[in-house]
């Protein structure tokens, strides 16, 4: 059967067709979400495994599990049943997936592991993943739909602590952590973070390259002021053929504090290149900040950007762009744009 054909009688399958005579599983299955690990810290990934017992003939199967996504982002779904499964489709809180056997062969029975769902943990604090619905079809093409009180129960703590990241860094502890179980950011020597220490334009580019995995197309060289062997050498060489690093003409000063402005330009080229544009700024999306006229003009249209995407949300002050920014003000940014990774 063709591809295409085979996908579209799957999905005609799992989701209802007519024709299809609704039976009654003939044994009492049993369900069950099964985690790994039950604990886990931000950043790391957690398995669910979709556990069947007592089963009787599954030949295909199509289940909806719910669960929190302002602590899990889903990632994806596989079966190690034989056969051929649909991409997992994704709402609110919720994924669908759906796995079905191929040709004229009996369904699984007994006890198997149906299909396993990888989400990444994003915040602390209990999470639970349950199933919504599950559908069932046998080799003969009946189809049972269940609603089993099946869930699974995380708990997930704060990523990588740093003793300097107290009660003044609260507000970018799990943005940090997060960055640092997922090794964009390290720390500085003897637990440390340095929230407060300006960023340098070369470690902003390593940032960058580390969290949304940058190559260049073509070996374009290097600026003169960035030499090799220097730890960030590749990647300003990655962003420069990428076009995201220009420099001034003299250089790209890579040692050079980085402002707030010229971060938010370097963020909004580097999800350009990647085929990820911001929302197109209105016109009035900086007209809540007093200090919006202190912006460079070559800067206006990514920090509108930006602030239109909802990753600058400004403080107390304003945008403040040319005030240097911080390794804890930059963790914070790099880890909303990430959460709004599909």
């Amino acid at each position: 059967m063709p591809r295409k054909l085979f996908f579209s009688f799957l999905i005609s399958l799992l989701l209802g067709a007519q024709g299809l005579a609704h039976a009654r599983a003939a044994a009492a299955p049993v369900y069950a979400l099964a985690a790994s690990p039950t604990a886990s810290a931000v950043g790391q990934v957690v398995r669910i495994a979709l556990q069947g017992r007592e089963l009787a003939d599954v030949y295909a199967f199509d289940v909806t599990l719910s669960y929190d996504p302002a602590k899990l982002r889903f990632k994806e779904a596989s079966s190690s049943i034989p056969g051929m499964s649909t991409n997992p489709i994704l709402s609110a809180g919720q994924v669908r997936f759906a796995h079905t056997k191929i040709g004229k062969t009996a369904g699984v029975g007994g006890s198997a592991t149906l299909a396993t769902l990888s989400f990444e943990a994003v915040g602390t604090g209990e999470a639970n993943v349950a199933i919504k619905e599950l559908k069932l079809v046998d080799s003969k093409l009946n189809m049972t739909t269940l609603q089993p009180d099946a869930r699974s129960t995380l708990s997930i703590g704060a990523a990588t602590a740093f003793v300097d990241v107290g009660a003044n860094w609260s507000w970018a502890a799990e943005a940090i952590g997060y960055l640092a179980a997922k090794g964009i950011v390290s720390g500085t020597g003897n637990g440390k973070y340095e929230p407060a220490r300006p960023v340098k334009r070369g470690d902003l580019m390593l940032m960058l390259v580390r969290a949304f995995g940058l190559k260049p197309q073509a070996d374009g060289g290097n600026f003169a002021d960035v030499p090799k062997g220097k730890y960030y050498y590749e990647a300003i060489a990655a962003a420069k053929a990428l076009g995201i690093a220009t420099g001034d003409g003299a250089g790209f000063k890579p040692e050079a504090a980085v402002s707030r402005q010229d971060m938010m330009v370097l963020i909004d080229r580097t999800l350009r290149a990647l085929g990820r544009e911001l929302p197109q700024p209105a016109g009035s999306d900086l007209d809540g900040f007093a200090d919006k006229d202190c912006i460079a003009d070559y800067a206006k249209l990514s920090v509108a950007a930006l602030v239109k995407a909802g990753i600058v949300k400004g403080g107390s002050l304003g945008i403040e762009p040319t005030k240097v920014t911080n390794r804890a003000e930059t963790a914070v940014i790099l880890y909303r744009i990430l959460l709004q990774q599909p």
